[in-house]
Protein backbone atom coordinates (compact mmCIF):
# COMPACT_ATOMS: atom_id res chain seq x y z
CA UNK A 1 0.00 0.00 0.00
CA UNK A 2 1.27 3.44 -0.88
CA UNK A 3 2.23 5.68 2.02
CA UNK A 4 0.75 9.12 2.57
CA UNK A 5 4.01 10.55 1.24
CA UNK A 6 3.70 8.68 -2.06
CA UNK A 7 0.05 9.67 -2.44
CA UNK A 8 0.85 13.30 -1.68
CA UNK A 9 3.98 13.48 -3.83
CA UNK A 10 5.58 15.12 -0.81
CA UNK A 11 8.99 15.53 -2.44
CA UNK A 12 9.22 16.34 -6.12
CA UNK A 13 12.96 15.99 -6.47
CA UNK A 14 15.58 14.49 -4.19
CA UNK A 15 18.83 16.39 -3.85
CA UNK A 16 22.03 14.95 -2.43
CA UNK A 17 21.85 17.12 0.68
CA UNK A 18 18.62 15.34 1.63
CA UNK A 19 20.16 11.87 1.55
CA UNK A 20 23.31 13.26 3.19
CA UNK A 21 21.22 14.31 6.18
CA UNK A 22 19.30 11.03 6.19
CA UNK A 23 22.56 9.07 6.35
CA UNK A 24 23.98 11.35 9.06
CA UNK A 25 20.90 10.77 11.22
CA UNK A 26 21.14 6.99 10.88
CA UNK A 27 24.86 6.98 11.66
CA UNK A 28 24.39 9.19 14.70
CA UNK A 29 21.25 7.69 16.23
CA UNK A 30 21.15 3.99 15.37
CA UNK A 31 24.11 1.93 16.65
CA UNK A 32 22.76 -1.21 14.99
CA UNK A 33 22.77 0.57 11.63
CA UNK A 34 26.43 1.50 12.17
CA UNK A 35 27.29 -2.11 13.01
CA UNK A 36 25.38 -3.53 10.03
CA UNK A 37 26.85 -0.93 7.70
CA UNK A 38 30.38 -1.75 8.82
CA UNK A 39 29.70 -5.46 8.38
CA UNK A 40 28.46 -4.76 4.85
CA UNK A 41 31.73 -2.91 4.18
CA UNK A 42 33.74 -5.84 5.56
CA UNK A 43 34.67 -4.15 8.85
CA UNK A 44 34.30 -6.41 11.87
CA UNK A 45 34.20 -5.44 15.54
CA UNK A 46 32.85 -1.93 15.05
CA UNK A 47 31.24 0.04 17.84
CA UNK A 48 29.24 3.25 17.92
CA UNK A 49 29.94 6.37 15.91
CA UNK A 50 32.27 8.79 17.67
CA UNK A 51 31.43 11.69 15.36
CA UNK A 52 29.35 12.31 12.25
CA UNK A 53 29.82 15.36 10.03
CA UNK A 54 28.41 16.52 6.72
CA UNK A 55 30.15 18.60 4.05
CA UNK A 56 33.61 18.51 5.61
CA UNK A 57 35.98 20.94 3.92
CA UNK A 58 38.99 21.60 6.14
CA UNK A 59 41.98 21.25 3.83
CA UNK A 60 42.96 22.02 0.26
CA UNK A 61 42.06 18.43 -0.65
CA UNK A 62 38.37 19.07 -1.28
CA UNK A 63 35.08 18.19 0.38
CA UNK A 64 33.80 14.99 2.01
CA UNK A 65 30.02 14.62 1.76
CA UNK A 66 29.64 12.55 4.94
CA UNK A 67 32.44 11.74 7.38
CA UNK A 68 31.89 9.29 10.22
CA UNK A 69 34.47 8.31 12.83
CA UNK A 70 33.65 4.92 14.32
CA UNK A 71 35.17 3.14 17.30
CA UNK A 72 36.71 -0.19 16.35
CA UNK A 73 38.18 -1.66 19.49
CA UNK A 74 40.62 0.86 20.93
CA UNK A 75 41.11 2.60 17.58
CA UNK A 76 39.15 4.99 15.42
CA UNK A 77 38.04 4.23 11.88
CA UNK A 78 37.30 7.03 9.44
CA UNK A 79 34.50 6.36 6.96
CA UNK A 80 34.62 8.91 4.14
CA UNK A 81 31.47 8.79 2.04
CA UNK A 82 30.79 10.33 -1.36
CA UNK A 83 27.05 10.62 -2.05
CA UNK A 84 25.58 10.74 -5.56
CA UNK A 85 21.98 10.70 -6.76
CA UNK A 86 22.46 11.56 -10.41
CA UNK A 87 25.33 14.04 -10.86
CA UNK A 88 28.52 12.86 -12.52
CA UNK A 89 31.75 12.41 -10.64
CA UNK A 90 34.25 15.20 -11.20
CA UNK A 91 37.75 14.28 -12.38
CA UNK A 92 39.74 12.65 -9.55
CA UNK A 93 36.87 13.26 -7.11
CA UNK A 94 37.22 9.86 -5.46
CA UNK A 95 41.00 10.04 -5.60
CA UNK A 96 40.82 13.14 -3.41
CA UNK A 97 38.86 11.12 -0.84
CA UNK A 98 41.82 8.75 -0.62
CA UNK A 99 44.19 11.67 -0.10
CA UNK A 100 41.93 13.12 2.59
CA UNK A 101 41.92 9.75 4.30
CA UNK A 102 45.73 9.70 4.26
CA UNK A 103 45.76 13.25 5.59
CA UNK A 104 43.50 12.18 8.46
CA UNK A 105 45.97 9.43 9.33
CA UNK A 106 48.79 11.96 9.56
CA UNK A 107 46.68 14.32 11.68
CA UNK A 108 45.63 11.56 14.06
CA UNK A 109 41.93 11.80 13.23
CA UNK A 110 41.76 8.02 12.79
CA UNK A 111 44.08 5.03 12.73
CA UNK A 112 42.52 3.55 9.59
CA UNK A 113 39.91 4.63 7.06
CA UNK A 114 37.71 3.47 4.21
CA UNK A 115 36.30 5.34 1.23
CA UNK A 116 32.70 4.43 0.43
CA UNK A 117 30.23 5.40 -2.28
CA UNK A 118 26.60 6.08 -1.30
CA UNK A 119 24.28 6.01 -4.31
CA UNK A 120 21.43 4.17 -6.01
CA UNK A 121 22.51 0.79 -7.34
CA UNK A 122 21.92 1.96 -10.93
CA UNK A 123 24.52 4.71 -10.52
CA UNK A 124 27.36 2.19 -10.19
CA UNK A 125 27.18 1.42 -13.91
CA UNK A 126 28.30 4.98 -14.67
CA UNK A 127 31.36 5.01 -12.41
CA UNK A 128 34.56 4.73 -14.49
CA UNK A 129 36.71 1.72 -13.65
CA UNK A 130 39.61 3.88 -12.45
CA UNK A 131 37.29 5.65 -9.99
CA UNK A 132 35.63 2.44 -8.81
CA UNK A 133 39.09 1.05 -8.02
CA UNK A 134 39.60 3.81 -5.44
CA UNK A 135 36.47 2.89 -3.48
CA UNK A 136 36.63 0.35 -0.64
CA UNK A 137 32.91 -0.35 -0.66
CA UNK A 138 29.48 0.68 -1.91
CA UNK A 139 26.47 1.60 0.23
CA UNK A 140 23.42 1.54 -2.01
CA UNK A 141 20.22 3.42 -1.36
CA UNK A 142 18.46 0.09 -1.85
CA UNK A 143 20.44 -1.50 1.00
CA UNK A 144 19.60 1.35 3.38
CA UNK A 145 15.94 1.21 2.31
CA UNK A 146 15.77 -2.53 3.09
CA UNK A 147 17.43 -1.94 6.46
CA UNK A 148 14.82 0.68 7.36
CA UNK A 149 11.97 -1.56 6.23
CA UNK A 150 13.24 -4.43 8.35
CA UNK A 151 13.80 -2.25 11.40
CA UNK A 152 10.38 -0.53 11.42
CA UNK A 153 8.70 0.26 8.12
CA UNK A 154 5.97 2.40 9.69
CA UNK A 155 8.29 4.53 11.81
CA UNK A 156 10.75 4.91 8.94
CA UNK A 157 8.13 5.57 6.26
CA UNK A 158 9.38 9.03 5.33
CA UNK A 159 13.01 7.93 5.03
CA UNK A 160 11.94 4.93 2.95
CA UNK A 161 9.89 7.20 0.69
CA UNK A 162 12.81 9.62 0.30
CA UNK A 163 15.14 6.82 -0.78
CA UNK A 164 12.53 5.36 -3.15
CA UNK A 165 12.12 8.74 -4.83
CA UNK A 166 15.90 9.11 -5.15
CA UNK A 167 16.21 5.62 -6.64
CA UNK A 168 13.47 6.33 -9.18
CA UNK A 169 14.95 9.74 -9.95
CA UNK A 170 18.35 8.20 -10.61
CA UNK A 171 16.85 5.74 -13.09
CA UNK A 172 15.43 8.54 -15.22
CA UNK A 173 17.85 11.30 -14.28
CA UNK A 174 21.05 12.61 -15.76
CA UNK A 175 23.68 10.15 -16.88
CA UNK A 176 26.66 10.78 -19.07
CA UNK A 177 25.96 9.65 -22.61
CA UNK A 178 28.70 9.55 -25.16
CA UNK A 179 28.24 12.13 -27.88
CA UNK A 180 30.39 12.18 -31.00
CA UNK A 181 29.62 15.85 -31.71
CA UNK A 182 30.79 16.98 -28.27
CA UNK A 183 33.77 14.64 -28.43
CA UNK A 184 34.83 16.16 -31.75
CA UNK A 185 34.41 19.64 -30.29
CA UNK A 186 36.56 18.89 -27.24
CA UNK A 187 39.26 17.27 -29.33
CA UNK A 188 39.25 20.16 -31.81
CA UNK A 189 39.71 22.63 -28.95
CA UNK A 190 42.53 20.44 -27.62
CA UNK A 191 44.30 20.53 -31.00
CA UNK A 192 44.38 24.33 -30.97
CA UNK A 193 45.30 24.59 -27.29
CA UNK A 194 48.11 22.02 -27.51
CA UNK A 195 49.66 23.78 -30.49
CA UNK A 196 49.20 27.44 -29.62
CA UNK A 197 48.64 27.47 -25.84
CA UNK A 198 50.62 24.51 -24.46
CA UNK A 199 51.02 26.37 -21.16
CA UNK A 200 47.31 25.76 -20.49
CA UNK A 201 48.06 22.01 -20.32
CA UNK A 202 44.65 21.03 -21.60
CA UNK A 203 44.07 17.30 -21.27
CA UNK A 204 43.02 15.06 -24.15
CA UNK A 205 39.45 13.79 -23.73
CA UNK A 206 38.76 10.41 -25.28
CA UNK A 207 34.99 10.67 -25.00
CA UNK A 208 32.68 13.55 -24.05
CA UNK A 209 29.10 13.46 -22.79
CA UNK A 210 26.25 15.01 -24.72
CA UNK A 211 26.18 18.09 -22.48
CA UNK A 212 29.86 18.39 -21.53
CA UNK A 213 29.63 22.16 -21.77
CA UNK A 214 32.49 22.98 -19.41
CA UNK A 215 36.13 22.23 -20.15
CA UNK A 216 38.23 21.93 -17.00
CA UNK A 217 41.95 22.69 -17.10
CA UNK A 218 43.17 21.55 -13.66
CA UNK A 219 46.81 21.22 -14.78
CA UNK A 220 47.09 24.83 -15.95
CA UNK A 221 47.80 26.11 -12.43
CA UNK A 222 50.38 24.83 -9.92
CA UNK A 223 48.25 24.68 -6.76
CA UNK A 224 46.04 21.67 -6.14
CA UNK A 225 42.42 22.80 -6.18
CA UNK A 226 43.05 25.86 -8.39
CA UNK A 227 41.91 25.58 -12.00
CA UNK A 228 40.84 27.28 -15.20
CA UNK A 229 37.47 26.61 -16.80
CA UNK A 230 36.05 27.23 -20.25
CA UNK A 231 32.29 27.58 -19.75
CA UNK A 232 30.64 27.57 -23.16
CA UNK A 233 26.99 27.84 -22.08
CA UNK A 234 27.78 30.64 -19.64
CA UNK A 235 30.04 32.38 -22.13
CA UNK A 236 32.87 32.89 -19.64
CA UNK A 237 36.45 31.90 -19.03
CA UNK A 238 36.99 31.42 -15.30
CA UNK A 239 39.84 31.21 -12.83
CA UNK A 240 39.02 29.42 -9.57
CA UNK A 241 41.22 29.49 -6.49
CA UNK A 242 40.45 27.26 -3.55
CA UNK A 243 39.90 29.06 -0.26
CA UNK A 244 38.29 28.49 3.11
CA UNK A 245 37.62 32.24 3.13
CA UNK A 246 36.03 32.84 -0.28
CA UNK A 247 34.61 36.22 0.78
CA UNK A 248 38.03 37.50 1.77
CA UNK A 249 39.65 36.00 -1.32
CA UNK A 250 37.07 37.56 -3.62
CA UNK A 251 37.51 40.94 -1.95
CA UNK A 252 41.29 40.75 -2.35
CA UNK A 253 41.04 39.74 -6.01
CA UNK A 254 38.49 42.44 -6.76
CA UNK A 255 40.92 45.09 -5.52
CA UNK A 256 43.49 44.18 -8.20
CA UNK A 257 41.15 43.16 -10.99
CA UNK A 258 41.76 44.40 -14.55
CA UNK A 259 39.00 46.56 -16.01
CA UNK A 260 36.16 44.60 -17.56
CA UNK A 261 36.76 41.45 -15.51
CA UNK A 262 34.56 40.37 -12.62
CA UNK A 263 34.86 38.27 -9.51
CA UNK A 264 32.69 35.41 -8.31
CA UNK A 265 32.63 33.09 -5.35
CA UNK A 266 30.96 29.97 -4.02
CA UNK A 267 31.54 27.55 -1.19
CA UNK A 268 35.21 26.66 -1.10
CA UNK A 269 36.52 28.98 -3.80
CA UNK A 270 36.75 32.50 -5.17
CA UNK A 271 36.92 33.17 -8.86
CA UNK A 272 37.66 35.64 -11.62
CA UNK A 273 35.67 35.63 -14.86
CA UNK A 274 36.16 37.12 -18.29
CA UNK A 275 33.03 37.44 -20.43
CA UNK A 276 33.71 35.95 -23.85
CA UNK A 277 30.20 35.26 -25.11
CA UNK A 278 28.01 32.16 -25.24
CA UNK A 279 29.45 29.55 -27.58
CA UNK A 280 27.07 27.35 -29.58
CA UNK A 281 28.98 24.09 -29.84
CA UNK A 282 26.33 22.57 -32.13
CA UNK A 283 27.59 24.62 -35.07
CA UNK A 284 30.31 23.47 -37.45
CA UNK A 285 33.67 23.88 -35.74
CA UNK A 286 35.22 25.97 -38.50
CA UNK A 287 32.44 28.53 -37.98
CA UNK A 288 33.06 28.85 -34.24
CA UNK A 289 36.84 28.45 -34.26
CA UNK A 290 37.48 32.22 -33.91
CA UNK A 291 35.22 32.22 -30.85
CA UNK A 292 37.09 29.22 -29.42
CA UNK A 293 40.36 31.09 -29.87
CA UNK A 294 38.87 34.04 -27.96
CA UNK A 295 38.18 31.66 -25.07
CA UNK A 296 41.74 30.35 -25.15
CA UNK A 297 43.13 33.90 -25.19
CA UNK A 298 40.99 34.72 -22.16
CA UNK A 299 42.17 31.58 -20.35
CA UNK A 300 45.76 32.52 -21.11
CA UNK A 301 45.12 36.02 -19.73
CA UNK A 302 43.71 34.50 -16.54
CA UNK A 303 46.72 32.24 -16.19
CA UNK A 304 49.10 35.19 -16.53
CA UNK A 305 47.01 37.15 -14.01
CA UNK A 306 47.23 34.24 -11.55
CA UNK A 307 51.04 34.25 -11.77
CA UNK A 308 51.42 37.97 -11.08
CA UNK A 309 53.29 38.48 -7.81
CA UNK A 310 50.60 40.70 -6.28
CA UNK A 311 47.86 38.26 -7.27
CA UNK A 312 49.75 35.24 -5.93
CA UNK A 313 50.30 37.04 -2.62
CA UNK A 314 46.63 38.01 -2.38
CA UNK A 315 45.52 34.44 -3.09
CA UNK A 316 47.81 32.84 -0.52
CA UNK A 317 46.99 35.46 2.11
CA UNK A 318 43.29 34.64 1.82
CA UNK A 319 43.25 30.88 1.40
CA UNK A 320 42.70 30.14 5.07
CA UNK A 321 44.56 26.87 4.44
CA UNK A 322 48.14 25.73 4.09
CA UNK A 323 49.67 26.93 0.78
CA UNK A 324 49.96 24.20 -1.84
CA UNK A 325 51.55 25.95 -4.79
CA UNK A 326 54.45 23.51 -4.95
CA UNK A 327 52.48 20.75 -6.65
CA UNK A 328 54.37 19.12 -9.48
CA UNK A 329 52.48 19.29 -12.76
CA UNK A 330 52.48 16.40 -15.24
CA UNK A 331 53.82 17.04 -18.70
CA UNK A 332 51.02 17.89 -21.12
CA UNK A 333 52.15 15.19 -23.52
CA UNK A 334 51.48 12.56 -20.87
CA UNK A 335 47.75 13.38 -21.05
CA UNK A 336 47.54 12.61 -24.78
CA UNK A 337 47.27 8.84 -25.32
CA UNK A 338 47.91 8.95 -29.02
Amino acid sequence: MNSIFEKSRTLRRIEEVMTDVLLCELLGTKPQFVKDLCNALGIAGSGAAVSVRRSVHETSLGETDVEAVIAVGAEKLGVLIENKVRALLMPDQLGRYRRRGDDGLKRGLWQSYVVAMFSPESYRAYIPAEDAAVVDGFITYEWVKRWLEEEDAAANAFKIYTLEEAINDARTGYVKRADSRMTNFHQSVYSIAAKHYPQLRMAWLEQAGYDSSIIHLPHALPARGDSLLMKMKMGTAELRVESRDPIGAERALNAILPEGWRTTRAKGYAGVEIAVGILDVTREFQLIEPHVRDFLIALNDLQEFYHRVDVAEAIEANRGIRPTRSRSVPDINSTDPR
